[in-house]
C-alpha cells in the first residue's frame, strides 16, 4: 500500500507541473536530427515537442532524400514519405490541426544539405503541394517550415513563397524586412562555451551565452543552441538561462525532465 501511495504522489507532482505549463507556458523541444530516431517523426510528434528537423539532399534525380551524410541516403527515405506524408495524415485526422483539441502548432525544420540554389525550390515544390497544413495565410494551425543549413543570402528571401521561413544567423546584419522572414535564430554552442554539461559553466562561457541570448532576445526572436551537451543538467541550465528552444537527441528523456520542472 505504501508503494502505491508513493506512486499517485509522484504521479501527481509530476501532472500539476505539466497542467501548469498547458495553461501558462509550452517548453520549446527541438527534436534534433530525427530522423535518427527509431521512429522518426512518429516519437517527437507523440512528445508534443515544438519542432522536428530533417536534413535533407537533392540527388541528381530531383530526389529529396533524409540524412545526415551521402552514405545514409536510401531511395525510400524520402522528406515525402518521412514526413510531408506523416504530416498530412495527422492534421486529417486532427480536423486540421497538428493534435486534436490543440491550439499548438510545430516547426518542420528542413536543413539543407546540398546547396539552397539546387535544393530548396524541390523542398518548396514539396511543401505546396499541402496548403491545408504548411500555410498558416490557409490553416491557421498550419506547421511551421523553417528552412536551415544552405540557406540563400537575405537578400534572396523574398524570392521564395512566404510559406516558408528561414533559420537566422548571429552576426548577420538583417533588414527589418528580412527579419520578418526568420523564425528563430540558431548558433552552434562551441563557439560560445566549451562546457560539457558536467558541473557548472565557468563565468566566461556563462556571459558568453547570456549575451547571445541578450542579442537575439533584442531581435523579438528565440534562440537555440545545436552541439549543447545533451543531458538534464545542460537541459536545466540552459532553460534556466532563457534558452527558448532546448536541442535535444532524446526527446522522451527532455521531455520527461521538463513534465516534473516547475515554471522559471
Amino acid at each position: 500500500m505504501q508503494s502505491y501511495h508513493r506512486f499517485f504522489f509522484l504521479l501527481l507532482y509530476c501532472w500539476v507541473p505539466l497542467l501548469t505549463l498547458a495553461q501558462q507556458e509550452r517548453i520549446l523541444i527541438h527534436a534534433h536530427n530525427d530522423y535518427h530516431q527509431r521512429k522518426p517523426f512518429y516519437q517527437a510528434y507523440a512528445q508534443h515537442v515544438y519542432s522536428i528537423e530533417a536534413d535533407v539532399f537533392v540527388t541528381d534525380k530531383g530526389a529529396v532524400l533524409v540524412g545526415h551524410d551521402l552514405h545514409e541516403l536510401q531511395d525510400n527515405r524520402t522528406l515525402e514519405s518521412m514526413y510531408i506524408t506523416p504530416i498530412v495524415h495527422a492534421f486529417a485526422s486532427n480536423g486540421g490541426r497538428a493534435w486534436a483539441a490543440s491550439d499548438d502548432r510545430f516547426v518542420l525544420l528542413i536543413d539543407l544539405k546540398t546547396p539552397a540554389a539546387i535544393t530548396l525550390q524541390p523542398v518548396v515544390d514539396l511543401i505546396a503541394m499541402h496548403p491545408e497544413v504548411f500555410d498558416e495565410n490557409v490553416n491557421p494551425y498550419a506547421v511551421s517550415v523553417v528552412i536551415s543549413g544552405d540557406m540563400p543570402n537575405p537578400v534572396d528571401f523574398d524570392n521564395f513563397p512566404r510559406f516558408i521561413s528561414f533559420d537566422g544567423r548571429l552576426g548577420v546584419d538583417y533588414t527589418a524586412e528580412q527579419l520578418e522572414r526568420v523564425a528563430f535564430v540558431s548558433a552552434p554552442f562551441s563557439s560560445y562555451a566549451s562546457w560539457d554539461g558536467k558541473g557548472m559553466l565557468t563565468e566566461r562561457d556563462r556571459d558568453k551565452v547570456a549575451a547571445a541570448v541578450k542579442k537575439v532576445h533584442g531581435l523579438s526572436k528565440k534562440i537555440r543552441f545545436w552541439g549543447t551537451p545533451d543531458g538534464v543538467t545542460a537541459w536545466n541550465t540552459l532553460y534556466e538561462m532563457g534558452i527558448d528552444i532546448i536541442n535535444t537527441d532524446q526527446v522522451e528523456h527532455c521531455v520527461e525532465f521538463f513534465r516534473c520542472k516547475p515554471l522559471r
